[in-house]
This record gives structure tokens, C-alpha cells and sequence, in this order.
């Protein structure tokens, strides 16, 4: 009897693709429930032959079944291509992404200071802005998009500016606000800026969440799918 049994559960998984592992666990269930219901039909009283007969021809023909079984391996294939493929394509665009933004953010920071040396140029050793002074720091500030907020103190130990200029931030500049200082002989500048960089990281690590869940649900499926198929039969 278990030959027989071996023999048609070979023939419903020949050429049959897919991971070895589940393939086998496929089979040995198949095996498995084709052999207890070969030996319910014996306790009603069936020969052997007729209750593998029968036990065969309630799973259905071979061509059939090979089949199905065929077009499963392959949809859940797909599927399983298709979601890795999104979270390696997710994790590379969020990648390049994040690299850019990073450079571009240390090129911001090279910039920053460039600014921050020219108001504490325009400001000099005096305790106070005059309009024209005024002026010319409100123009440098102006032609950057990033910087919030900027303050001038006399020195780094003062507790109060001097002088600040402050723009209106949204919630996402200020949700990634950080703040540079810069000092000279004469004075103390204080950048609030939106600094790109945690921009750039924060984007990293939800590409890479990302592809780390699609990556799982991949691996689950190839795991877990072939189990799931046999247990709804």
C-alpha cells in the first residue's frame, strides 16, 4: 500500500518547482492523508486496492493535480519575487536618497558657516546692530532657506543676544531643527537651522524598516506558504 501511495504522491510532484524543503513537507503530507484515509476506507470494509482507489480519486487525477500544484509553487514564486523586489527597491531609491541629501546637508553646513562668519563680520566688537548692519544680516540670511534663526551674542558666556532674526519654520523644519555655534574675538553667532542630515538618516532607517518587514514577509512566505496550502485541503 505505501508503495502505491509513494508512487502517485512522486507523480503529483514531479517536475514540480520550487524550495526542496517544502516540496518534501508537501509530500509527506500529502502522504499522510492519503494513507489515513486509505485506512478509514479498509475499517468500512474495502480492499486495499479499492481504498487507494478511491483515496486517489477524491484527491483528484495526477495531470490535475500536478497542476495546481505547479501554479501554487509558481504564484507563490512570484509573489515572493515581487515583494523582495520592492524592498530592495525601497531600500536603494531611500539609499540614494539619503546620500544625497547627506551631501547636500554637509554642503549646507559649509555653508552655514560661511554666513555665520559674515554676520559676525558685519556685527564687529559693538554690543548693538545698527539699520544698516541690520540690513546686511537680514539680506545674508535671506538667501538661504535653511536657517530658522540666528543670534548674536558678545560673547558665549552672555546669557541674552544682542540681536536675533528668526523665520517663520513649518512643522517639519522644526521637527528637524539643530542649532551651531560660532565664535570670534569679537563675538558669538547661534544658527537654528533645518538640518537636512536627520532628514537624510531619519529616510535611511524607514527604507531600511521597510525592507527589513518586506524581507520577512518574503522569508514567511517561503517558509510558511507550502504548509498553509496542504492544511486547507
Amino acid at each position: 500500500m505505501t508503495r502505491k501511495i509513494d508512487e502517485y504522491v512522486e507523480q503529483v510532484y514531479r517536475h514540480t518547482k520550487g524550495n526542496d524543503q517544502e516540496i518534501q513537507e508537501l509530500k509527506l503530507e500529502m502522504k499522510n492523508h492519503l494513507l489515513e484515509t486509505v485506512q478509514e476506507l479498509q475499517a468500512e470494509g474495502m480492499t486495499e486496492d479499492q481504498a487507494v482507489q478511491i483515496a486517489k480519486e477524491r484527491f483528484g487525477e495526477v495531470n490535475e493535480l500536478r497542476n495546481l500544484v505547479n501554479q501554487l509553487f509558481e504564484r507563490q514564486k512570484n509573489f515572493g519575487k515581487w515583494v523582495l523586489s520592492i524592498g530592495t527597491g525601497l531600500l536603494l531609491v531611500t539609499a540614494i536618497a539619503a546620500v544625497l541629501i547627506l551631501i547636500n546637508g554637509n554642503n549646507q553646513t559649509a555653508e552655514q558657516a560661511d554666513v555665520a562668519y559674515n554676520i559676525s563680520g558685519i556685527a564687529g566688537d559693538a554690543a548693538e546692530l545698527t539699520e544698516a548692519d541690520e540690513q546686511k544680516t537680514e539680506t545674508l540670511l535671506d538667501q538661504t532657506t535653511y536657517i530658522q534663526e540666528a543670534r548674536i551674542y558678545t560673547d558665549s558666556s552672555s546669557a541674552d543676544p544682542f540681536y536675533t532674526s528668526s523665520n517663520d519654520a513649518s512643522f517639519p523644519a522644526s521637527l528637524f531643527s539643530a542649532e551651531y555655534s560660532y565664535g570670534t574675538d569679537e563675538n558669538f553667532v547661534v544658527l537654528e537651522i533645518t538640518d537636512t542630515r536627520i532628514i537624510g538618516l531619519l529616510l535611511l532607517a524607514i527604507g531600511f524598516t521597510g525592507f527589513i518587514i518586506l524581507f520577512s514577509i518574503w522569508f514567511a512566505i517561503n517558509r510558511y506558504h507550502a504548509k498553509r496550502i496542504s492544511s486547507d485541503k
